[in-house]
């Protein structure tokens, strides 16, 4: 019988899935909808977050410039912060606003004497590229002639193809390059917005160095406040982790190519000294340049600088252009064996495959940043997604040592445990075949004598 003083089940008490099955349906639906209305608004969309990203962009460029100059202020901070201390009551202020102010004087004046190095000599490079492209080209016809002086017909077919070529690429240069570097060297770094943005964003890496430690204990007293202490840990402790793979790779990434393109430079004024080269001094700092800014991108940089550069040489002289490249080969095996392991050292953790695989990616999506910050940013993914592969493996019981699942193992299901298993392959080329026929023969001839 009923006890009429125990309260009464509904349905859904008794039958629990029901509400499970009702609110997964209302998850899927709403998902549904959700997905729905982002492509339909998709190009509003897309403006908003535009107009968001400009509205953001000083704050974008005050963090980049405080982060790539926050080895200077500390490296100040440390020297300036123990006299001050002991000479004033706020001595830790005064060493802070110090450090700012030297560290931004030193970044704006490192970027104006590379700027006023570099453009006057960019700019008179390419102009007399451009008013002497006709008498390399001639050259390199020349040269091209005496080299199939044997064989006319090959000579012949060339020799149009090349002055075809040769018409396009001195049309392109002088009707859409040239006007298009002139305005974008002085439209674009005298458009006002992107001044102000500038400015704005010094004013901002201001306050951020100096106030980097309050920054940063807020973020993590808010995020103590959200997650529980294990799980705020674990977050604090995968934020450093980024900032040292950033922080190590891009300050160091600049620094090698830095000492790159001043070696690029020596070497190449050593090479004309002894007439190896006979390029103008003009070209020498202009490929200089193209050397140290495309070796920021690991891998790929060195070939994707040295193929212009062996270019321009090239139509000067062709043996020249042999002379720089094995230069620049001898330059990037210095760089790779030995610079690069002393400044670097293991800074993201990645095999060869894995760095290819980032620049590709990156390089596709965000162009020359993506191939510059690519790495460490797939550096950081590759150690999440390891890192919740390994806690998986752990909660299942399984071995987390990449080492145990090389060869011909698999996992007993009731012992957990690896085992040597055989394989079981069908034969697929004749050798195969053959070799399993004979394996069978020689079994059945044992098998018959034991008989």
């Amino acid at each position: 019988m009923e006890n009429p003083n125990e309260p009464k089940k509904s349905k859904f008490s008794e039958q629990p899935h029901y509400f499970q099955w009702g609110l997964t349906a209302f998850c899927v639906i709403g998902c549904c909808v959700l997905v729905a209305f982002v492509l339909i608004k998709l190009p509003f969309i897309w403006n908003v977050v535009k107009k968001l990203f400009g509205a953001l962009s000083p704050f974008i460029y005050g963090f980049v410039m405080a982060y790539l100059l926050m080895p200077v202020f500390n490296m100040l901070y440390r020297r300036i912060q123990p006299p001050m201390s002991r000479k004033f009551a706020h001595g830790t202020r005064i060493a802070k606003g110090i450090s700012s102010l030297l560290t931004l004087i030193i970044g704006l004046a490192v970027v104006a004497g590379l700027l006023w190095m570099v453009l006057p000599q960019l700019v008179v490079s390419i102009f007399s590229i451009v008013e002497s492209a006709d008498t390399y080209m001639n050259d390199v016809s020349n040269w091209v002639t005496g080299l199939l002086k044997d064989n006319p017909v090959i000579a012949r077919n060339f020799m149009q193809v090349y002055e075809q070529f040769s018409e396009q690429l001195v049309n392109w240069v002088q009707n859409i390059a040239l006007p298009h570097l002139v305005t974008m060297m002085t439209g674009v770094v005298t458009t006002v917005s992107v001044v102000v943005d500038i400015l704005i964003g010094i004013i901002i890496a201001l306050y951020i160095l100096n106030g980097k430690e309050t920054f940063c204990a807020q973020a993590k007293k808010m995020t103590y406040s959200l997650f529980s202490i294990e799980r705020a840990n674990s977050i604090i402790e995968r934020v450093a982790y980024i900032h040292r793979v950033f922080g190590g790779f891009i300050t160091g990434k600049l620094i090698d190519s830095l000492i790159i393109g001043v070696l690029c430079f020596i070497g190449m004024r050593v090479m004309m000294s002894v007439g190896l080269l006979t390029i103008e001094s003009s070209f020498a700092l202009l490929i200089s340049v193209i050397i140290g800014v495309t070796n920021i991108i690991p891998f790929f940089g060195p070939f994707i600088g040295a193929i212009p550069s062996a270019i321009l040489i090239m139509v000067t002289s062709p043996l020249q252009a042999l002379y720089f490249v094995i230069f620049i080969i001898i330059l990037q095996q210095i760089d790779g064996n030995i610079l690069g392991p002393k400044i670097l050292g293991n800074s993201t953790g990645l095999s060869s495959f894995w760095v290819m695989f980032a620049i590709l990616i990156f390089g596709g999506l965000f162009g020359f940043v993506g191939m510059a910050i690519g790495v460490p940013l797939f550096a950081v993914i590759y150690s999440i997604v390891s890192e919740c592969i390994n806690h998986l493996l752990h909660n299942r019981g399984l071995s987390e040592d990449t080492n145990d699942y090389r060869g011909d193992k698999r996992l007993d299901a009731g012992t957990r445990q690896f085992v040597h298993v055989s394989s079981n392959v069908p034969p697929v080329s004749a050798r195969e075949r053959r070799a399993a026929a004979k394996a069978k023969e020689q079994s059945k001839t044992e098998n018959d004598e034991k008989v």
